[in-house]
């Protein structure tokens, strides 16, 4: 595959609050080596994709406060790839401003746009997937999402209607007969049940010309801001001249602002195995379980009588547990949670009732 042209960019300014307390303001879930393999979310989105994308042609979309932290983490991309969003605006003027800045570097190039915070099990599958994506969309005015097929009904992710195969050698690439963001219960199931429908996975593929005039067509309040930066050399591009775009933008995601609502949108398809890591179940899901079902993802754990818990402290630390079932350990910088593993899914609230508790007090 040619590199010349081909760009990755790397949406990593989320701030991961489901999976608090490990995931923190200071240091989000795709700075932190959830699954304890050894490398952070970020590096392991930037090892998925090296093979494909030259160091000096990813770029890494974040918050000015982790500028630092993803230099550290993958020194290898340039300094100046590392550029920063002064708030959040959701996905639609994210991907508008990275585009922004690969277009004044190769206005003929073809992008893949990643989350940071996903699991690919089977990477070096997902590649040649993703491969196929990107010799179709470099040749063609479309806009490409990356699908795995829905495994269950579920209202955390977006669904593809799959249709009808594109004609010539591009395996499991397939038109998209309707796109939708996050359904309804009733509606995900529906989904489900028509056997028709992929998750999307945030991966997205196409040319800078293709994006950016689907932007220009769907969200013109969007793209215009930053059509103003075409003017300006990225070497005067700074936190002023981004501000102004991103005060006049709205918040909305690309999957509302633009895959819904355009037509030349396809599906390629991957039969890897994908996970969106937004939640501690999602973690739980993915983890490496012993034959009682308990994960120990760091640090060091005794268990006696102890089945189906999951357990996350620091490197050097020891905890012993004695008699539960299905409850999930987690600390961090002073904070222990210790909770069911379904009522993981209100760290919210935890997180909330510490905070007015140690106010209080």
């Amino acid at each position: 595959m040619e590199k010349s042209t081909l760009y990755c960019t790397i949406m990593a300014g989320g701030q991961g609050t489901r999976l608090w307390p490990l995931s923190r303001q200071a240091a989000p879930k795709q700075f932190l080596d959830l699954m304890g393999v050894g490398r952070t979310m970020l590096q392991m989105t930037y090892d998925r994709f090296r093979s494909i994308c030259d160091p000096e042609h990813f770029v890494v979309v974040t918050n000015d406060m982790y500028r630092d932290l993803v230099h550290q983490q993958l020194p290898e991309v340039p300094q100046d790839n590392i550029i920063t969003e002064p708030f959040r605006r959701n996905t639609a003027p994210c991907i508008a401003f990275a585009t922004g800045f690969v277009k004044q570097k190769c206005p003929d190039a073809t992008i893949i746009v990643t989350p940071s915070d996903h699991l690919i099990v089977t990477p070096s599958q997902f590649i040649e997937d993703v491969k196929t994506g990107v010799a179709f969309a470099k040749y063609n005015d479309a806009l490409v999402t990356v699908g795995v097929r829905a495994k269950r009904a579920e209202t955390a992710f977006g669904y593809i209607q799959v249709g009808a195969p594109v004609k010539g050698n591009y395996k499991m690439l397939n038109e998209v007969r309707t796109f939708t963001e996050k359904p309804n219960a009733e509606m995900a199931q529906v989904f489900y049940e028509t056997g028709e429908f992929c998750w999307n996975t945030g991966v997205f593929i196409w040319t800078v010309e293709s994006i950016t005039n689907a932007m220009t067509k769907f969200l013109p309040n969007v793209q215009s801001q930053f059509d103003i930066l075409d003017s300006v050399p990225l070497s005067h591009w700074n936190a002023d001249t981004v501000r102004k775009a991103y005060d006049e933008c709205e918040n909305i995601s690309i999957d509302y602002g633009v895959m819904e609502k355009a037509r030349n949108v396809y599906v390629q398809q991957t039969e890897s195995l994908w996970a969106d890591l937004g939640s501690w179940g999602a973690v739980y899901e993915q983890a490496i379980l012993d034959d009682i079902h308990n994960a120990i993802l760091s640090g060091n754990a005794i268990l006696k009588n102890t089945e189906g818990c999951m357990v996350h402290i620091p490197e050097g630390k020891t905890c012993i547990i004695d008699g539960l079932r299905d409850y999930l350990v987690v600390e961090r910088d002073g904070i222990i949670l210790i909770c069911p593993r379904e009522g993981a899914k209100d760290t919210l609230k935890y997180k909330a009732e510490m905070k007015a508790k140690m106010n209080n007090e």
